[in-house]
């Protein structure tokens, strides 16, 4: 897996022909819009209405027959600031609206389904406190003085209201820092896990998972350390290497928690994208890459693409993906700009799961003990009324939360010429699409599902959810003579996508190594064509890509050089002939070359 830090693109559309035609019936669709002027912020529009499939100049195909990973849900995290906020400042109709329209569906609810709670103190915490802090110098490795004495007040009250307000709330736990005595700091500031401490940590896990198990709450998953490659200097943390993380996963928390009876399960990792050597090191472990207590990875979304977790999806199919942090914040210039493209990026790069950061903060953005003076929450308390506002973070996550339900499956769809889209099929049997203009301009194009459609025009930087009830009906295929972006493949093998700059936005895929390919299915050649055009950037070892059909090693239609374009990002359009070709196949592009060969944005035969 290459290990380079680079951003990359899209282009494109594809437009599709219909066939294996049936009746149509007019089908109405709902449509909440965002705007990035922040004029319309998740505001219900005039509905729409399926018809007939005629040709389309931009399709964004939705097939509810490729389906993929399943989705728990979306959230954020209870902090010791969030739930002294909501429930000591917050007025008591204003905590309860709050509530409401962060854990229900109802009106203006978005149905958060997923929560992370630390475990102790992290940045976002009035003060440094674990569950057992002891005097310096003193050591308790029978945990006899563990409580969550300090959780009663504040954080078990909110999240036991938030369970009865979503029953299907999946509840995440991580701690930030151990008790000191654990550590080779003696603190809850720096150092990393002693090995003496090594068995205490787990029943510490142990003893927190039974605790909140008293009180009414289960406990899903848990992590060992978050971003356990970072120790912060003002505020709890530790290091963990992933060698040190396995050894504690595999030898003490997995066995302590089967001797305890619990059946929470753990996720690796928990930090950034740019890092996949770590979780690949601790799952490279048979037992562990075997154990169904190791539900899967934990990722944070401040370096790297989440394309990352496509490789390690590939590599481990039977683990999860989650987004288990990343906060908005003052440092970003647009926050509708970053969220809709990143969510639609893990939703596409099989995340069951995207998490953001403090569930609610004051208008000074916090409080807090040291760390993040600069994260945005999903609802704003004012320390001096108790009023409770609402930032533009919750009705960017609102897209995903309020429709996509836990349970739903992914489902395929592709992306457009400066569209991004990710697509979803519901218990319930209703379908929600999430569709996000890339681009300064505005857009049109044409949602294709099964053999009908309807168009539709977003403005610059504008995202809508889509909803619509029904089984689909007929088929498609792509016609070949359209440009189809590679971020648009059916699936994948050893590639990551990643941020593009290329014209029109969006995704391009990258970090190609000798046999990675993409496949597209079901495009249709008339038969007419005899070359092929595709957008390539590369700093690397440059190579070549085979083109083929039916299969990796099916015939071979057409072969084009990857040049080194001088940058990942510098992109050029090489050309080769093709041999003629008749009827709808899947297609195939092999790559041919070594390591780091380069970037493909889009492709079209012509």
């Amino acid at each position: 897996m290459n290990r380079r830090r680079r951003i990359a693109g899209v282009a494109a559309g594809a437009a599709l022909t219909g066939w294996l035609a049936s009746p149509v019936h007019a089908q109405t669709v709902s449509v909440w819009l965002t705007t990035n002027t922040q004029t319309a912020k998740l505001q219900p529009q005039p509905a729409v209405t399926f018809g007939a499939s005629a040709t389309s100049t931009n399709p964004i195909v939705v097939d509810q027959t490729r389906t993929y990973q399943e989705i728990e849900g979306f959230g954020a995290s209870m902090t010791d600031s969030s739930a002294y906020l909501l429930n000591q400042i917050a007025t008591p109709a204003g905590r309860d609206a709050a509530m409401a329209n962060l854990f229900t569906r109802a009106g203006t609810g978005i149905g958060l389904s997923v929560m992370r709670n630390p475990m102790g103190a992290s940045d976002l915490a009035r003060s440094h406190y674990s569950y057992d802090d002891l005097p310096a110098g003193q050591t308790d490795p029978t945990l006899a003085n563990f409580s969550i004495a300090h959780d009663m007040v504040d954080i078990v009250p909110l999240v036991q209201q938030a369970r009865a307000l979503n029953p299907q709330l999946t509840i995440m736990a991580t701690p930030w820092s151990p008790p000191g005595w654990m550590k080779s700091s003696g603190s809850l500031i720096g150092g990393s896990l002693l090995a003496s401490a090594y068995a205490p940590f787990a029943n510490y896990f142990v003893k927190y998972i039974q605790a909140y198990q008293a009180v009414g709450i289960p406990i899903d998953y848990i992590s060992l350390q978050n971003e356990p490659l970072f120790v912060p200097g003002d505020y709890p943390g530790m290091s963990m290497d992933a060698v040190t993380q396995l050894a504690v996963l595999k030898q003490h928390l997995l066995p302590a928690l089967t001797s305890a009876g619990l059946s929470t399960r753990a996720l690796v990792y928990d930090h950034n994208w740019d890092r996949p050597d770590y979780p690949d090191t601790v799952l490279a472990d048979q037992v562990l890459a075997d154990s169904p207590q190791v539900a899967g990875i934990a990722w944070h979304g401040y370096g790297g693409t989440p394309g990352a977790m496509l490789a390690l999806h590939d590599k481990y199919p039977q683990k999860g993906q989650y987004q288990a942090e990343h906060s908005g914040g003052t440092w970003v210039s647009d926050q509708v700009r970053a969220d809709f493209p990143e969510i639609i990026h893990v939703m596409r790069s099989w995340g069951r799961a995207f998490v953001k950061w403090g569930l609610a903060l004051d208008q000074n953005r916090g409080p807090h003990a040291g760390g993040c003076g600069t994260c945005t929450p999903l609802v704003t308390v004012s320390s001096a009324s108790g009023a409770v506002s609402y930032p533009i973070d919750f009705y960017t996550l609102g897209h995903f939360s309020k429709f996509v339900l836990p349970g739903a499956r992914r489902i395929y769809s592709s992306n457009g010429n400066g569209v991004l889209s990710v697509a979803f099929l519901n218990p319930d049997g209703s379908n929600a699409l999430v569709a996000f203009n890339d681009t300064r301009t505005s857009k049109t194009f044409q949602v294709r599902w099964g053999t009908r459609s309807f168009a539709y025009t977003l403005a610059g930087y504008a995202g809508a959810t889509f909803t619509w009830t029904g089984a689909q009906t007929g088929d498609y295929a792509v016609a070949a003579s359209t440009q189809m972006q590679a971020s648009s493949f059916t699936t994948s093998s050893g590639l990551q996508t990643e941020t593009c700059t290329d014209s029109n936005g969006g995704l391009n895929v990258g970090y190609a190594d000798d046999g990675d390919q993409l496949v597209f299915k079901q495009v249709n050649f008339p038969g007419t064509l005899g070359a092929v055009d595709v957008r390539v950037a590369s700093a690397g070892s440059g190579g070549r890509i085979d083109i083929r059909i039916g299969a990796p090693e099916g015939p071979l239609i057409a072969s084009v050089t990857v040049p080194i374009t001088g940058g990942w990002q510098s992109w050029r359009t090489v050309s080769s002939s093709m041999s003629g070709v008749s009827g709808v196949h899947d297609v195939y592009l092999v790559f041919d070359g070594t390591t780091s060969i380069g970037n493909v944005n889009w492709f079209r035969f012509r």
